[in-house]
């Protein structure tokens, strides 16, 4: 009985070497690809539950007891097909070649625990199995052993004892061999997924030891030191990767950081890579203790910030350009928050109010400003201060321009633009200079108008302007019910006098005509002309013939009594002859063209007549003459 618990036992070492072995054998099989390790781990397996058969307890001839189960069901729980299959294949070949009565029921035993193993490995479709699923293999196996060992023939009643122990020390070794495993696994995985993460980081990170050896890098620490992979890097230090003094500096500041315990955190660095480019880097360094407190190497990370520091020196640039010109601008800027407190104004703005510009200063209220512009008189024609107060005060809430005269003679517009925060900004402009040129051009434009209107050489009406003007005052005439006349003046034998006297003679002739004609419609709504040549007339509203005989012959009178001479003419003097042409309040059929036309007939019969007098328009046969 003693030799049966010394052989298990040794078949127990045998399996927790195999298992020691294979954990340390983990930290190497867990950079290959995951075939490369099923077959080792199949191969472990199989070479173990062979070991265990070379150290088996033999009861009887051919029929042995022993400790295979555990790797064989190892091998299929975590190797999957291709493990066990491997394991199984080397355990079975050896079995065969072990020979005995049990062959047959050993060799069933091998399959049924590869078998269990693979099955569980299915159903778990690749997630790590937990403690249950190994509680589970461990119990499935160890009853399969004993099963398998019991229907052995003419097992002896010694074996039939040792069968149960063994079973359940099969039990005991697959349930430890698969907690190792699992741990050894899960190791593994959290060593790929560190290892990936640092690769994949955009970051360089490293690890260096005692004296400032790389242990641990990424790829991008690698590349950047010119290798191309990280396990090319390890052992080496900076004075392989760049200059003396550069690696001096950096050995001297790691050993600081361990010596002193303090960490360099995002220190900022300019330098220039082997292409002569600048490029800026963050930089943070701490140490590493271990569990007695002492150093035993250093963590450092990298980062590239040269787009990052790129953008912020435009930013910067930017920023200082938008500042110069928001100062150095024409127009006055202000924003206001939603609460109409001034967040921000530029110096332009200050100096456009020269009153107020003091309380104009971010933190001053709107309303704040606003009566102070009330107290000092700043701004013109505010009628009711209270209502212009909460009138302008709300206006920061939309859209508004508006102008606004200062006491010093100064025109500002105010354009208030809200933001869709609530806030509100405000351009102010002063366009005095506009305001003098709408001035100026206004007069410009009366004196144009006036000019187009007015004949050049006497001073009255154009013919353009009397067109018009007739149009106008006959179509009021005619809505109010008003007599209406019109008288037209020519110049007695002006072509003679231009011939014997000139035209400078002819022109003063003229002005002096246009003078009499002038004076002599004494009320503000009659109208003088030109109408061509040394033709004029008069425009009389509100005037029947009798009085528009009156206004006709003193203007003739007029001319007479000035005794302008005139050499050709039987008189001696420039006289005038005149056509008066009226319509009755009572006529309601009215024409310009027509009493035009009757003023023309007029003044032809005062020609006929002996000219220097007024006849007045009647039918053909009833002409009326002035005495």
């Amino acid at each position: 009985m003693d030799d049966f618990w010394h052989a298990l036992v040794a078949n127990f070492a045998v399996v927790g070497t195999v298992f020691a072995l294979w954990t340390l054998a983990q930290e190497w099989l867990h950079r290959h690809r995951r075939p490369v390790r099923q077959f080792a781990l199949g191969t472990f397996m199989g070479l173990s539950a062979m070991a265990t058969i070379v150290f088996a307890v033999e009861g009887q001839p051919g029929v042995l007891l022993d400790l295979r189960s555990a790797p064989l069901a190892i091998a299929g729980l975590f190797g999957g097909p291709l493990a066990a299959v491997i394991a199984a294949v080397l355990t079975g070949s050896y079995r065969i070649a072990v020979g005995g009565a049990g062959m047959v029921h050993g060799l069933i035993s091998i399959g049924i625990v590869a078998l269990i193993g693979v099955i569980v490995h299915l159903v778990l479709n690749g997630r790590t199995p937990r403690a249950v699923h190994i509680i589970g293999v461990a119990a499935a196996i160890a009853l399969v052993s004993l099963l398998t060992t019991l229907t052995v023939p003419a097992l002896t009643e010694a074996l039939k004892a040792m069968a149960a122990p063994a079973a359940a020390l099969i039990f005991v070794a697959t349930l430890l061999a698969g907690f190792v495993v699992t741990r050894g696994e899960a190791r593994s995985a959290e060593r790929d997924l560190m290892s990936a993460a640092l690769t994949r980081s955009p970051e360089y990170f490293y690890i260096k030891d005692r004296s400032s050896r790389f242990v641990a890098a990424n790829l991008h620490v690698a590349q950047n030191a010119g290798y191309d992979r990280p396990e090319q890097l390890l052992g080496k230090t900076d004075f392989d990767l760049t200059d003396k003094a550069r690696a001096e500096q950096l050995l001297q500041e790691e050993q600081e950081i361990m010596r002193s315990g303090r960490p360099m955190l995002a220190r900022k660095e300019r330098l220039v890579d082997a292409g002569g480019r600048e490029r800026w880097y963050l930089t943070s360094k701490v140490a590493l203790h271990n569990a007695d407190g002492e150093p035993i190497g250093i963590a450092g990370t990298t980062r590239d910030i040269t787009e990052q520091q790129r953008l912020e020196a435009a930013l910067t640039d930017s920023r200082n350009l938008l500042s110069y010109a928001v100062h150095e601008m024409s127009d006055g800027l202000a924003m206001f928050d939603r609460n109409g407190y001034l967040v921000y104004c530029n110096e332009r703005y200050r100096s456009l109010f020269p009153l107020t510009g003091t309380v104009r200063k971010p933190g001053a209220h709107i309303r704040d400003i606003l009566v102070r512009v009330v107290e000092t008189g700043e701004q013109l024609n505010l009628g009711d201060p209270e209502v212009w107060l909460q009138v302008v005060a709300g206006s920061l809430s939309k859209h508004s321009e508006e102008q606004v005269n200062l006491f010093d003679g100064r025109w500002l517009l105010i354009k208030t633009r809200p933001t869709d925060e609530g806030a509100a900004m405000v351009v102010i402009s002063d366009i005095t200079t506009v305001k003098q040129a709408e001035g100026e051009l206004r007069s410009l434009t009366t004196e144009l108008k006036l000019l187009a209107e007015t004949d050049g050489l006497t001073g009255l009406m154009n013919r353009r302007s009397f067109d018009g003007r007739l149009a106008e005052e006959l179509e009021r005439s005619q809505v109010e019910r008003r007599a209406f006349s019109l008288v037209m003046f020519d110049v007695d034998w002006f072509k003679s006098y231009n011939d014997t006297l000139g035209h400078p003679a002819g022109d003063e002739c003229l002005r002096v005509v246009g003078r009499c004609l002038r004076m002599a419609l004494l009320r503000h709504g009659d109208l003088a002309a030109r109408y061509g040549g040394e033709e004029f007339v008069a425009i009389l509203p509100n005037t029947d013939e009798d009085s528009a005989f009156v206004v006709a012959d003193r203007v003739r009178a007029a001319l007479a009594e000035l005794g302008l001479p005139h050499p050709a003419t039987l008189n001696r003097i420039v006289t005038l002859s005149a056509g008066v042409a009226s319509y009755g309040s009572d006529e309601a059929r009215r024409s310009a063209g027509q009493l035009l036309s009757r003023a023309d007939e007029a003044l032809y019969d005062a020609k006929a007549g002996g000219r220097n007098r007024v006849v007045g328009w009647t039918p053909r046969d009833k002409a009326r003459v002035s005495p």
